[in-house]
């Protein structure tokens, strides 16, 4: 087996630390450091889309939050004609793969490969955060694997010193010595090779050489949902007419390629902090020094996550049947930095509030710019084109403004920090959530899994129309998920593990259909 990685061994203390994760979505020794085209919905603002470059691919560079998303989510997978990729039949696969602090149950998994530790830092503000919640009517999670809704802590995608653990450290680095495997690094991949309907190996470049490998059985690639799509355009699979148009000849005419692209809006204000409990407490130099060296002698600490104070997965309107709004309570902003007391400006104590639409209308695109393998992807998110999600946005927004202003957080949030006025009518808010909003990085659904003539791949992940290729990534996602996509796309390369391998599929537990209650 030959993997092809264009990036390196995301090896890195960068890579290992969760807490730096934002830092490497702009380096381009780690992050392909992609933006949208001007975005119609956004006031034509060109935003970020990281990805991460390296094995592992974004899961080295995530913020390591670890659910699944909710069992209704799977629901609508298996509803596109999609037998076997309801929750039922994938949890075998979610806890195959686990090894769960929690120990293992109905629901949770060890001895698996990716190991699941809960939030090492807690904030001193997370009591008043679920005591607001808990008084607004919302659910309080202690797991959001076995209880996937409400407000809780998550739990994270690192080992137990504190450390990130990406996919290629999960399911990689263990087998990296067989004699049936070999890595190269720092080889891009140019373009699948097609020979009388069937994917016969692919093209590629390594230390500026133009190289070609030969597949025996099956060419598989996980790219994501930017670079899949864009390889299978590359290599003349996708809508004709536009193939022709970037200088590429069609060979299987597929016109969903690249379309179909979803990533969940999400917006964000700051608050002060009345009390001196916010992150910016440990990014005092002397204090961060403490907490870095906490972190190099495993013993986690602030180092080993993202500065959360609370979490929410939530249902905030009556017909919602699975949670609608994603929420996140924080105690740093984006820009906040290390400081020095007399020689360096802090950020000062806040308080960051993020939201997103879990399931938005909204769809985009990824096309080719040229037939130029260098150039990067057109991607275009069309992120609030569709109404109803700067609706939701919107309601999302004041629920927040409404959790902070919660009487459990009135002995800490302070004034409005941005915007810097309170929107006066929905106009003005519209305005502020169009200059603000981004996405929560979790795209998907440019490779749709399907049975109809819409779909891209089929529930095996083969490409339509192509023999010995398949797509497996969360591009091939049909339907987004109300969480994380990091476990889910775990899932479904084990899953797929074991159709490549021709082993039988795992089949649900006896306890099953107790679980499947228990989450719903």
């Amino acid at each position: 087996m030959l993997l092809l990685e264009a990036g390196g061994t995301s090896r890195s203390l960068m890579h290992a630390m969760p807490l730096v994760a934002t830092k490497l979505w702009f380096d381009p020794k780690a992050s392909w450091s992609y933006w949208s085209q001007p975005e119609p919905g956004l006031g034509g603002r060109r935003i970020p889309a990281p990805r991460g470059k390296g094995l592992g691919g974004s899961s080295a560079v995530n913020g390591t939050v670890y659910n699944r998303g909710n069992p209704g989510d799977y629901a609508a997978w298996a509803s596109q004609g999609l037998p076997g990729w309801d929750y039922a039949s994938l949890l075998p696969y979610f806890r195959r793969i686990e090894d769960h602090w929690r120990g293992e149950d109905a629901v949770h998994g060890v001895g698996g490969p990716v190991p699941v530790t809960p939030l090492r830092s807690r904030s001193p503000l997370t009591p008043r955060a679920l005591a607001a919640a808990r008084d607004m009517g919302f659910s309080i999670s202690e797991d959001f694997i076995g209880e996937p809704e409400g407000w809780g802590l998550p739990d994270m995608n690192i080992d137990r010193r504190g450390r990130r653990v990406s996919a290629a450290d999960a399911f990689l680095r263990p087998i990296v010595g067989r004699d049936t495997l070999k890595v190269e690094t720092g080889a891009q991949v140019l373009r699948v090779l097609l020979e009388n309907g069937r994917a016969v190996g692919v093209e590629y470049l390594l230390n500026g050489e133009r190289r070609t490998a030969r597949a025996n059985r099956e060419v598989i690639l996980s790219g994501g949902a930017f670079a899949s799509p864009h390889l299978l355009l590359l290599s003349g699979v996708g809508p004709g007419d536009e193939l022709r148009a970037a200088g590429v000849e069609p060979i299987v005419e597929l016109p969903n390629v690249g379309r179909g692209l979803v990533d969940q809006p999400a917006g964000s204000f700051e608050v002060a902090s009345k009390l001196p409990l916010t992150f910016e407490r440990t990014l005092r130099l002397d204090r961060f020094i403490v907490a870095m060296v906490q972190w190099g002698l495993g013993l986690g600490g602030p180092g080993a996550g993202p500065p959360v104070i609370a979490m929410g997965n939530i249902r905030t309107v009556q017909n919602a049947k699975v949670p609608n709004v994603r929420a996140m309570l924080s105690g740093a902003a984006m820009d906040s930095r290390v400081w020095i007391p007399g020689l360096t400006k802090r950020k000062g104590y806040v308080m960051l509030a993020s939201f997103g639409v879990a399931h938005p209308k909204s769809r985009g695109s990824v096309t080719l710019g040229s037939a130029d393998p260098s150039e990067p992807p057109r991607i275009l998110y069309n992120l609030l084109t569709h109404p109803q999600d700067m609706e939701d946005l919107k309601h999302a927004y004041r629920y927040m403004r409404e959790f902070v202003s919660h009487p459990a957080l009135a002995d800490v949030t302070g004034a409005l920090l941005r915007p810097a006025v309170e929107p006066a009518n929905d106009a003005e808010l519209e305005d502020y959530l169009r200059k603000v909003a981004g996405t929560t990085s979790h795209p998907l659904g440019t490779c749709k899994m399907g049975v109809g003539e819409d779909a891209v791949v089929d529930g095996r992940c083969r490409v339509r129309g192509v023999e010995g290729l398949r797509v497996i990534d969360a591009s091939v996602f049909p339907v987004q998920i109300s969480g994380n996509p990091h476990a889910p796309a775990m899932m479904l390369g084990d899953k797929l593990a074991d159709d490549i391998m021709g082993r039988p599929a795992l089949s649900p537990a006896d306890c099953v259909a107790e679980a499947t209650a228990a989450v719903n």
